[in-house]
């Protein structure tokens, strides 16, 4: 009888159905770290926060389809209180990094954060790659050509309510550097947890939420939907800070004038 009923329940184990591991999303946690920050993709800091890999795939919800030379792409994050910085690395033996010509196609990335936290509520629900009306996203982008030119900032600030909505921010606080070699790309995002702008996302430490990222492959012709992407999205959970540090002003304003930009 005890063996019939142990039978029983391992059939109902192994019945249960399972969400598939892809579709749960990689955790990505922000670290603490009692420092200030530096605006260097090669400082040794980043040498000591554990990466989370994100697969990626061809971008083949909307048109226009492609994308998928990028395999996956190493994600970083760090805060300090006061600001935070993502790390982001991927494989890319060249490096496209102007914008001459209708036949020229710079190399980018971008991290997505839903407006409101809790929106998704779950890893596969609402627009994986854009957000959508009821769901507004904060894009932050790493330009390879503006990376190049040197600008105040290689990232661009945008917000999105799905596909064909992509518009730039009036107010522009997202810092950034660049570097390629050996084959690979490494891109600094850095900015301020909490910012006066209403189109921004907003973070504090033990926050709980989500991220998303893409990359394009200027080789590979990609641009505008054609990319690399995640098909879900991912937790994204802030450390509680630790006592005894206490940042210097933030090196960016908040509210930050508009950048020179066009989106492409």
């Amino acid at each position: 009888m005890l063996l019939l009923a142990f039978l029983f329940l391992l059939s109902l184990a192994v019945a249960a159905p399972t969400e598939p591991a892809s579709q749960r999303g990689t955790k990505i946690v922000v670290r603490y770290v009692r420092q200030e920050i530096p605006l260097n993709p090669a400082a040794n800091l980043w040498r000591k926060i554990p990466p989370a890999r994100i697969p990626l795939k061809a971008q083949d919800l909307d048109p226009p389809y492609g994308g998928g030379s990028i395999k996956a792409v190493t994600i970083r994050a760090i805060h300090n209180g006061r600001e935070l910085a993502f790390l982001l690395e991927w494989i890319d033996p060249t490096k496209d990094a102007t914008m001459d010509g209708l036949d020229s196609f710079r190399d980018a990335a971008a991290l997505m954060f839903p407006l409101d936290p809790k929106n998704p509520p779950e890893p596969i629900m609402g627009h994986r790659y854009m957000g959508e009306r009821s769901a507004l996203v904060n894009i932050w982008q790493f330009k390879a050509d503006w990376n190049e030119e040197r600008r105040r900032s290689p990232i661009e600030d945008l917000n999105a309510a799905g596909p064909g909505t992509l518009t730039t921010q009036d107010r522009q606080n997202v810092l950034g550097k660049g570097l390629h070699g050996k084959g690979r790309w490494t891109a600094l995002f850095l900015r301020p947890l909490k910012t006066d702008d209403e189109d921004d996302a907003q973070f504090w430490p033990g926050l709980e939420t989500w991220a998303n990222v893409a990359v394009w492959d200027g080789s590979n012709k990609d641009h505008a939907g054609q990319k690399s992407v995640s098909e879900v999205w991912h937790p994204l959970t802030f450390e509680p800070p630790l006592s005894g540090f206490s940042p210097t002003k933030n090196r960016i304003s908040p509210s930050s004038p508009k950048l020179p930009s066009m989106i492409e």
